[in-house]
């Protein structure tokens, strides 16, 4: 029976970041409860989504003293996980139905920051271990990817082994009679939340915005399922009720693409908000007088859409401002729906004209065919758009301008 089952998205462990954390986890866990290091924890290596659960998942799943969640954006959407969630959280009510205790035995690791948490998630938030500023804002990921906050990272693997073995040793958590079956368990997660549509234009002052200088605003270019119905072939599989729920690489990424652009951000130690090209005024004043970068993400079968025409068309015109870099996913999807990438073209050619005409790499990335991709574009747009700020952002912190002004001139005795 492991002590700690680690559930996670496969899609978070390709440069084997999640796969060392499980051998740092087991390897403290080993330690204090005397056990071999392969007996402490249990991690699927190996299956993908969608494939047969294996017995010995199934068994490590419904036998396991802890359950700890790695959360993410790819986390939270992934069906997958949501129904481990759900075994687990399952035998949590169980015991607690059969001896009234609630044992803290399934422990939500923050991974990678996300900006919309599932409603069960944070019913099992405890806090025996420390989550200090850097773990509350980047993550755990950044704590073990940067080596001067290797301490933090340890003191918090530590803190989390002798949370598990402790949680082991005072709780034999329910087991259910028979190994789950994959096919007939429904996600904990169910469909993600989505935030209240605005009605009408923002209040100026109303929304809290962040003032951290390494901070990315992620504003999309998106509409809604209903919106883009008649216009764009399947739009029910990659849009829904509001624009943050745009996921444009669908099938092959389930993340929405606000999300995923937020966990490259995070991983290049970025905060980031996710915001509607709505607000892209108001978004890019801010963001200017904090020294902050704005990317525009633009679904072009969207861009027609009549609330977002004018801000688009005064943003492209607005040639005395910093420009926003404007990312243009356009998969092959879109090139079969519309018979040729004619319609892109014709689109941002009414809206952006400025860009189409100039065409700099530095602001104008289109046809990004894949998420791969994708990251590779946004994470050269944060170095661009860094150095930028450096050579031409805001300072705060001026030299004083009273006094003579003078030199000091250091003189020996």
């Amino acid at each position: 029976m492991p002590l700690f089952f680690l559930s996670y998205a496969q899609e978070d462990n390709r440069n084997g970041q999640v796969q060392a954390f499980f051998g740092d986890l087991s390897e403290a866990v080993a330690g204090l409860a005397g056990v071999r290091w392969h007996e402490a924890g249990f991690i699927d290596g190996q299956m993908l989504l969608g494939t047969t659960w294996t017995d010995a998942l199934a068994s490590a799943l419904s036998t396991s003293a802890c359950l700890v969640a790695l959360t993410s954006p790819r986390y939270v959407v992934s069906d997958y996980c949501g129904r481990e969630f759900r075994v687990f959280a399952d035998r949590i009510d169980e015991h607690e139905r059969q001896f009234q205790v609630r044992p803290p035995a399934l422990v939500p690791v923050q991974w990678i920051p996300c900006d919309r948490l599932p409603e069960v998630v944070g019913t099992f938030q405890y806090r025996n271990f420390p989550a200090g500023t850097v773990y509350a804002q980047d993550g755990l990921l950044t704590l073990k990817q940067r080596r001067r906050h290797e301490d933090e990272y340890r003191d918090f693997v530590d803190a989390l082994a002798k949370h598990i073995v402790q949680t082991a040793r005072d709780h034999t958590l329910h087991q259910p009679a028979q190994r789950p079956t994959l096919a007939k368990v429904t996600s904990a997660f169910g469909p993600p939340a989505r935030p209240q549509e605005q009605t009408g234009p923002s209040v100026a002052g109303a929304v809290q915005r962040a003032t951290n200088a390494r901070h990315v605003h992620i504003v999309l270019v998106a509409g809604s399922s209903a919106e883009l119905a008649g216009s764009r072939p399947g739009a029910e599989e990659r849009y829904g009720a509001v624009s943050r729920d745009w996921r444009p690489y669908r099938p092959e990424l389930e993340v929405p693409i606000g999300s995923w652009a937020g966990a490259i951000a995070t991983t290049k130690s970025y905060g980031w908000t996710v915001e509607d090209a709505e607000e892209l005024a108001a978004v890019r004043e801010w963001a200017r007088a904090h020294n902050q970068i704005v990317v525009l993400v633009v679904d072009v079968w969207s861009a027609d859409l009549p609330r977002y025409q004018l801000s688009l068309i005064r943003y492209d015109r607005d040639v005395g401002s910093p420009r926003a870099p404007v990312l243009v996913p356009w998969t092959a999807a879109d090139d079969a729906a519309s018979g040729g990438n004619r319609k892109m073209w014709d689109t941002l050619a009414r809206v952006l004209p400025h860009h189409v005409l100039h065409n700099t790499r530095d602001v104008w990335r289109t046809e990004i065919a894949t998420s791969a991709r994708f990251q590779e574009e946004l994470e050269d747009v944060l170095v661009v758009e860094q150095g930028r700020i450096y050579r031409t952002g805001t300072v705060y912190q001026e030299p004083p301008t009273d006094g003579p002004g003078l030199r000091p001139i250091l003189e020996g005795p």
